[in-house]
Formats: structure tokens, C-alpha cells, sequence
């Protein structure tokens, strides 16, 4: 009976521990910190929104009285559970929001950011056109200093969004011709981050030198004993003077307690942008891997004498990644079992794309549960919370620039495409789980010059030993004689000299009109069909991992069911539906985990 008891007691303790487990989320690239002179505030909250085009809606003293109030994340249209099809809104969408900019925000500089908004957003700020932004995949922000609003000011900020088909700028395939869905809206989070006139500054949307800006981590001489994490920062002084600053620098274990303090003393001249590098020499570092995503924290304050004028939090994993061609792929200097995952959409039943953060940190919990140790993010960048989510759960990331079987000669559809390879990297490339970059456009031709350029933005923009390389299909132009890792099959290896992946696997129709095979079942089909599809994807994975070196792993095609744009029916080959509820298929993926496999954050062990 006591033992009974014991047991008891242990479940319910373990159960309130994971239950009180409250995932954090970064902004803007860095995790908020107490008493760093950076304050973040939620802006998600009171939009007036209205789907469709209205005349005159820019305007400061519009009458949105009558329009729906809502908040972001937020999709311009709920649609059914099967709406696929383009049967989703696409067009203009106007959304407003009314504020005051707290007087006590006195002597900051106060940011808006968006972290996407899908298609062309076109932001006006008091009546003002500020700006026009192409692509729904990646931020862009604006200072309100810059157009002359000071502490106190009332305010309107108008964002029209357009999700409609166009051709200008990436993906630009029309939807109706398109794998997955332009949902639409403002669809990630919004947030107002004010500092001081000293601060460190945004390499996305912000400044745009090349592997500078903003917070830049980078490690090398990584072993067992020992490791060196660099910490490369730029602060902008904004004030009318050279100001006297120290940057602060703290490295922390992971449960926050301090293994050592850096200060750095600099002078900046006004107007002026300043670079501060810095390095710890660890001892004994604690390695990530997928079983055991051990993090870091590197906190920085940037302060004047005393006052803390800006600052923030990274989680830095510490993690050596070799890909030795034949001998295949190395990690903390030990040959890596095959990476197994799945393929991604940022789509969910009725919201779209419109996930909270919440949702994003349970679907990579899902995912790893499921045995899951990489994930490629198609066929875009996706949102920080999941990046987020992936570095604390051990999940490896393929991350490719948006784009999907279509290509515009028109030189500006170039330029649009590398300057988002550009801010993806930029954006991206402090998070542990970043494996590869795919920087080209997804089962597309494209000239050699264009995959030659993209290549070396990769390279360009991490010149650091470890940095991800860049990925893409061996057969397209440029591509096995220049990339570090290369897409394609099983029967490819000894044809290359490179580390091989399948990106997608699992996937070829029957016949093109119905869009069926074995692999494509809707959980509502019921257990016959469900047991049809883990069949046929267990014999997939026997046939295609057993061992091979240079063949590293692939990703099943697809972790969930989601919508479609050129075809009425949504893709039915995930292992969850839209609501993420499990087919057979998840289970089969699972039972494949090694049953002396651990895990400090998710499920582990034999399945029964």
C-alpha cells in the first residue's frame, strides 16, 4: 500500500511539473529580460479589422467603430476543416489599431514589429504611407521616433493586407495552381518593444550589413572538455552625443545560475553604429544533441554608468556538426544515427496559418514525441516560436526560402528571392536547431547563377566554422558540384561526394486527377484505410533506412494534414490531421524510437 501510495504521489508531482511548464517565446530574435531597459509589450491585442477593400481606410480619422474587433494571430476568414481548393478569401484586408504611446516611454525608442503578415502588407501610420513589405513569411518593423511621435502621442496604425495571387515576388505561384495555402492576415504576433536611445541593434529588420547587426552567436573548438561560444553585438547610439556605454554579457547554465561576466566599456559616437566582441571559454560544456537539447543563456544589458538601457536573453546550444561526404554525418565528434522527420506547413484546422505560439511549441512536442529528430519547414520560413520550440526539444531544421515550381525571369523576382535567403539567415541564425539552409526554390528551375548566388549569400552571411550549409536537389543546375549536402535517394549514394538527404519521402500519387495513393488517408476513413497507410510507409522506411552513411535521412511528406490550394481536397498523407489527432501511421513512426532511448523533455521509452 505505501508503495502504491509513492507512486502515486511521484505521478501527480510529475504530472504538476509538466503541467506548470510554461514554454517561453522569443521577440525579435531575443528572449525579454527583467531589468534589461528593454521593454516588450503585447500588440496583439484590439485590431479593428475588415476583410475586403475599403476607400479613404488609411486614414487617422476613419470610422472603424462598426468594424469587427479582433485579435492576432489572425486568419481574414475561418474556414472549414476540408476547405481546400482555394475556397479560402483572397484580396485586401484592412486592419486598424488606436493607441497611446505611454508617457512613461519617455526618452525610448519605440518599435513596431510584425513578425509576418501574408502577402503585401502595406502599413500607414497616422494617415502616412510608411511602408510596402512582399512576402508573408518573414518581419519587418517600424520606429515610431523616426515619423515624429513622441511619448504621450495618440495614435492609428492601418496595415492592409493582400494575399492575392501575384507573380512579383516569391512564392508567386497563383494559388490555385499551389500545394498549400495563402491564408492570409496578420497571422503571427505583433509587438511593441521600446528602448533606450543606446541599443542593440535588429540585423532583419533593421540594419543590413552583411553577417552583422544585431546579436551574432557563434562557437568553435568544441570537444567534450572544452568550448568557445562568441558573442558578437552591435549597439547604435541614436542621441545627439558620443555616449560612454558598458555592454554587459552574462553566460548562465540553463537553469540561470551565472558561470561568468563579461564587461565591455565602448564609446559610440551619435548617430553612430558600433561592433563588440566577446568570448567564454567553457569547460566541460554541456553538448546538445536531439536526446539531450541542454541550453545555455547568454544574457546582455547594455547600461550607462548604472541604467540599464537595453538588453535581452539568447539560448545558446553547444553543438559540433560534421558532414563527412561518405562517411556521412558526425555530431559532438561521434558518428549520428540517420536523421528521421517529417515535412512541415504552418496550417491548421479553420485558422490557417493563424497558430498562437502555444500551438507551435505542441506540434514540435508531437512531432519529437513521435520519434521526429528533423523537420524541414516548407516550403518557408516559419514562425520564431516553433524555431524556438525545436532548439529546447532536440529537433534538427531544414529552413528554405519561400518558394514553390515557379520561377519569374523578371530581375526583381531574383532580387526578392535572395534578400529573403538573406533575411531568413539573418533572422535564423543564433537558433541551435538550424541545420541546413535550402536557399533555392523548392522543385523549380532556375538558372545556375541564381543557385551560385544563394550559395554564397550562405556563406556570406555565417562565416563562422559550424555554420548549416546549404542544401538543394542534386540535379538542379549548380548544385552537386557546389553544395555542402544534397537532396535525393538511397540508390544515390557513391554517385556524389556529398552527404545525401531525401527531403521528401513517403509521396507519388497514383493518378494525378484524384491526388490518392496508399499514403493519403483522412483519419474519418476509419481503421481499414489507417492501417493501409502505416503499411505502406513501414515498408517506405525499411527500404530506405538501414544504416547507410552517407545517406543521413529524409523527411516524410507530411507531419499533418493540411489545405491545399489546386486541388478540392486536402493533403491526407500526415501522420496527424488538422487537428492533430494521430493516425496509425504516427505510432508506426514512433514504435521505430529505440526503446533505451531518453529524453529530458518528452515521452521516451518502449511503446509498450
Amino acid at each position: 500500500m505505501r508503495k502504491i501510495f509513492s507512486i502515486l504521489v511521484f505521478s501527480l508531482v510529475a504530472l504538476s511539473t509538466l503541467w506548470a511548464y510554461q514554454p517561453k517565446h522569443s521577440v525579435a530574435g531575443m528572449f525579454p529580460l527583467e531589468e534589461s531597459g528593454r521593454d516588450v509589450y503585447n500588440f496583439n491585442l484590439g485590431w479593428h479589422y475588415y476583410r475586403g477593400d475599403v476607400p479613404a481606410a488609411q486614414t487617422k480619422d476613419f470610422d472603424d467603430t462598426s468594424w469587427e474587433v479582433v485579435s492576432v494571430p489572425h486568419t481574414v476568414q475561418l474556414i472549414p476543416a476540408e476547405g481546400s481548393g482555394s475556397r479560402n478569401y483572397q484580396g485586401k484586408a484592412w486592419y486598424r489599431k488606436h493607441f497611446v504611446v505611454d508617457p512613461a516611454l519617455q526618452g525610448k525608442r519605440v518599435q513596431i514589429y510584425f513578425e509576418a503578415v501574408m502577402g503585401k502588407a502595406t502599413l500607414y501610420l497616422n494617415g502616412d504611407s510608411i511602408l510596402q513589405h512582399f512576402g508573408g513569411y518573414l518581419p519587418f518593423a517600424i520606429c515610431l521616433n523616426d515619423y515624429g511621435v513622441k511619448a504621450g502621442d495618440t495614435c492609428v496604425i492601418a496595415l492592409c493586407a493582400d494575399n492575392s495571387n501575384d507573380k512579383t515576388y516569391p512564392p508567386g505561384k497563383p494559388q490555385y495552381t499551389l500545394d498549400f495555402t495563402y491564408h492570409g492576415g496578420i497571422y503571427r504576433d505583433v509587438w511593441m518593444i521600446a528602448k533606450g536611445e543606446q541599443y542593440i541593434t535588429d540585423a532583419v529588420v533593421e540594419r543590413h550589413e552583411v553577417a552583422g547587426g544585431g546579436v551574432f552567436l557563434h562557437y568553435d573548438n568544441i570537444s567534450s572538455d572544452k568550448a568557445s561560444i562568441y558573442v558578437d553585438t552591435e549597439i547604435a547610439n541614436k542621441a545627439s552625443k558620443q555616449a560612454s556605454l558598458t555592454l554587459e554579457t552574462t553566460l548562465c547554465d540553463k537553469e540561470g545560475k551565472i558561470i561568468k561576466t563579461l564587461r565591455s566599456p565602448l564609446k559610440v559616437s551619435a548617430g553612430a553604429y558600433q561592433r563588440v566582441s566577446q568570448s567564454f571559454q567553457v569547460k566541460n560544456p554541456h553538448l546538445w544533441s536531439p536526446d539531450d537539447p541542454y541550453l545555455y543563456q547568454v544574457k546582455m544589458v547594455l547600461k550607462q554608468g548604472k541604467k540599464a538601457l537595453d538588453g535581452g536573453m539568447l539560448r545558446a546550444g553547444i553543438r559540433k556538426v560534421e558532414f563527412k561526404g561518405k562517411d556521412g554525418f558526425y555530431l559532438n565528434g561521434k558518428p549520428y544515427k540517420q536523421l528521421i522527420g517529417v515535412n512541415r506547413h504552418q496550417d491548421f484546422a479553420y485558422v490557417g496559418n493563424a497558430l498562437p505560439n502555444s500551438q507551435h511549441w505542441r506540434d514540435a512536442k508531437i512531432l519529437r514525441e513521435g520519434g521526429c529528430t528533423i523537420v524541414r519547414s516548407a516550403h518557408y520560413p516559419q514562425d520564431p516560436a516553433w524555431m524556438d520550440a525545436c532548439d529546447e526539444l532536440g529537433i534538427f531544421m531544414i529552413v528554405p526560402t519561400p518558394g514553390w515550381q515557379y520561377w519569374n525571369k523578371a530581375p526583381q523576382f531574383k532580387d526578392y528571392v535572395l534578400d529573403d535567403v538573406t533575411q531568413m539567415i539573418r533572422r535564423d541564425r543564433n537558433h541551435t536547431s538550424v541545420l541546413l539552409w535550402e536557399p533555392i526554390l523548392n522543385e523549380t528551375r532556375f538558372p545556375e547563377d541564381f543557385s551560385l548566388q544563394a550559395l554564397q549569400i550562405t556563406k556570406d552571411e555565417f562565416p563562422y566554422p559550424g555554420a548549416p550549409l546549404a542544401v538543394a536537389d542534386m540535379h538542379s543546375a549548380g548544385v552537386s558540384e557546389h553544395y555542402g549536402v544534397v537532396y535525393g535517394w538511397p540508390t544515390d549514394t557513391g554517385k556524389v561526394e556529398q552527404c545525401i538527404f531525401t527531403r521528401e519521402f513517403g509521396e507519388m500519387v497514383d493518378d494525378w486527377y484524384a491526388q490518392n495513393n496508399n499514403n493519403r488517408v483522412s483519419r474519418s476513413w476509419g481503421e481499414g484505410p489507417m492501417r493501409v497507410q502505416a503499411m505502406s510507409l513501414a515498408n517506405s522506411y525499411g527500404e530506405m533506412f538501414y544504416g547507410q552513411k552517407q545517406f543521413i535521412g529524409g523527411a516524410q511528406w507530411h507531419a499533418f494534414d493540411h489545405q491545399r490550394g489546386y486541388h478540392p481536397d486536402p493533403y491526407w498523407g500526415g501522420q496527424c490531421d488538422a487537428f492533430r489527432q494521430q493516425k496509425y501511421v504516427y505510432q508506426m513512426f514512433k514504435s521505430q524510437v529505440s526503446a533505451d532511448a531518453t529524453h529530458p523533455m518528452v515521452e521516451t521509452g518502449p511503446m509498450v
